[in-house]
């Protein structure tokens, strides 16, 4: 038997007021190609998702070869390898391409790989420059299964796949390739676990499990899978793909700067700024701007809760995508150009305040969010009612600065 790729230990999970799973243990191999199967709401999915580290545990603990992941006390350490997921929802940036969506999987794995080949395989080549928003639903789901087979495709060390209904969607000839290269993959002593209704891939199992025990399937040999990757490492890349997002969506001018221009224009509209002598009111419209901006939080939080995205990044990596300069940026720009226009001069003291403001407020607003991205519902918290209690730092600043 080769070795432990994944091991479940003892799992407790809860959906809501219902156990799910009640001292679940499962390993897989590698080599193996493990199969759930069951019922719907029998708890498939639950396993998968508890193994990449998406849901709290009540007891238990999840394991990646010797490294404990995730553990009932609320621990989460890093995979000390890569490896493969596709969730049920395809977990994608509709805005990305599809090779940048796939090289960003290499990325991952600190490599770098030519696509031509599986593209075409699933008939996607002459897609692999469209936007994946741009795909059909069953194109959509053959890139999606590509990002969690890639790991395993790019790699000689053996590496674990985890797919949730890697089928849903897909044409006849798709699943083919696809049972063709977990055969090949396997070969190469990569490790699967995998959620299907499929009779396909059903057959092509090592392993079916029903989650309350397992039977024992025979393969036969087939061709070694060859690793197509090679190594580049990957420096920021959680910077660099959050970048991407803004470029991709703009969503930073469409939340961010249209919040600017929105309290600028009411500003204006309200108070003649000429006639305005006190200047504790002139500062603080200058520092209402990029208050308002860093209220409106991080656009890349926004964009990766589509199709679950946000989930395929919490399972493999600790630090989200981020825009990690839009708070410098946007912190000048917007202080700046009010200062000019309430002032009359550009006052580089208050550039350098409403940058820290801004900065602040729009940290503050990407924490309280992503606190709720576990829950059944995110966005059914009420825990944005915390962001008014910014205002009377923001408040104390203004006066500050007023002073100076």
């Amino acid at each position: 038997m080769g070795d432990a790729l994944l091991s479940l230990k003892g799992l407790e999970v809860r959906r809501g007021m219902g156990v799910v799973l009640d001292g679940f243990s499962l390993d897989v191999h590698s080599g193996d190609v493990v199969v759930l199967q069951g019922v719907n709401g029998s708890g498939k999915s639950t396993v998968l998702e508890s193994a990449a580290r998406l849901l709290p545990l009540e007891k238990g603990s999840v394991h990646h070869g010797s490294t404990m992941v995730v553990d009932f006390e609320g621990r989460r350490h890093m995979p000390s390898q890569p490896f493969g997921l596709t969730l049920q929802s395809n977990g994608m940036i509709g805005d990305e391409t599809v090779e940048d969506h796939l090289q960003t999987v290499c990325a991952l794995s600190d490599m770098t790989a030519d696509l031509t080949g599986i593209l075409s395989s699933y008939g996607l080549e002459h897609r692999r420059h469209d936007r994946i928003a741009h795909l059909s639903g069953g194109q959509k789901r053959k890139v999606a299964v590509l990002a969690g087979l890639l790991p395993a495709m790019i790699s000689s060390e053996p590496r674990l796949i985890m797919l949730d209904e890697p089928d849903t969607g897909l044409d006849d000839n798709a699943i083919a390739s696809l049972v063709s290269n977990i055969a090949q993959l396997r070969m190469a002593g990569h490790g699967f676990l995998i959620a299907s209704h499929h009779a396909t891939i059903l057959d092509c199992a090592t392993r079916l499990h029903d989650l309350d025990g397992e039977t024992g399937q025979t393969q036969d040999d087939d061709v070694v899978w060859e690793a197509i990757g090679t190594q580049s490492p990957a420096s920021f890349l959680s910077t660099r793909v959050g970048h991407r997002y803004m470029r991709h969506t703009r969503a930073g001018l469409a939340r961010n700067g249209l919040t600017g221009v929105i309290v600028v224009g009411v500003l204006l509209t309200l108070f003649n700024a000429t006639s305005v002598e006190d200047q504790l009111w002139l500062v603080g419209m200058v520092l209402a701007v990029p208050f308002a901006v860093g209220l409106s939080g991080d656009p890349v939080v926004y964009i990766l809760r589509e199709h679950r995205a946000i989930d395929w990044w919490r399972a493999h990596v600790n630090r989200l995508p981020s825009a990690d300069l839009i708070g410098p940026l946007y912190g000048v720009v917007s202080t700046g150009l009010c200062s000019l226009i309430f002032l009359n001069e550009l006052r580089w003291d208050l550039v350098f305040i409403g940058t820290a403001v801004l900065w602040a407020s729009l940290t503050f607003v990407r924490f309280i969010e992503l606190s709720t991205v576990r829950l059944a519902r995110p966005n059914a918290a009420f825990v944005r009612l915390l962001v008014p209690i910014l205002i009377l730092p923001w408040g104390l600043l203004v006066d500050y600065a007023a002073s100076l």
